[in-house]
């Protein structure tokens, strides 16, 4: 898990943005809280975000913003924001950051996004937070009360690799 914070471009970012980037910051903190259930599973969020878009899912995570908890999902095409608790469509915009070598890179995954996380579920325990298709390979967050574990998973082979387990204070 990446744990490092630009804490002087947080404050230069939130002194400019009027503090809209607070909540950003804010959301980060509060994702990791144990508790901040959404009424909408990640399942239902990515069908949303499938059929909005059209498009293959590749990460979603669970966010908590200032209105409550929202899935962010990426697709091949699109950034979706889903409102965790109605199913709205929060902001849906072009993805065109995406490239090529992405597509290419994932092209040979074989192993579906809900077979990758039954395989992780059955070596750590807990809730998917995130998961992420990059290099061919899944990555997920798994929460279980005060503990974060990442788990890898081939898109090919559907092996799992089970990381680091980060405890919160």
């Amino acid at each position: 898990m990446k744990k490092t914070t630009i804490a002087g471009g947080f404050l230069t970012a939130g002194l400019l943005g009027g503090g809209v980037l607070w909540g950003v910051q804010n959301d980060k903190i509060q994702a990791e809280v144990p508790g901040l259930d959404a009424k909408l599973t990640m399942e239902e969020a990515k069908s949303i975000a499938e059929k909005e878009t059209q498009s293959v899912v590749e990460s979603i995570e669970l966010e908590k913003n200032l209105t409550g908890p929202v899935y962010e999902v990426d697709t091949q095409d699109y950034d979706v924001k889903i409102d965790g608790n109605s199913g709205d469509i929060v902001k849906k915009e072009r993805d065109d950051d995406d490239d090529v070598n992405d597509q290419n890179e994932n092209a040979s995954v074989t192993v579906t996004q809900e077979e990758a996380i039954a395989a992780a579920q059955k070596q750590v325990k807990g809730k998917v937070k995130d998961i992420e298709l990059d290099d061919g390979h899944y990555e997920i967050e798994i929460r279980d009360g005060n503990k974060e574990t990442e788990a890898y998973v081939n898109g090919s082979t559907g092996e799992v690799h089970v990381g680091e387990t980060d405890l919160d204070d």
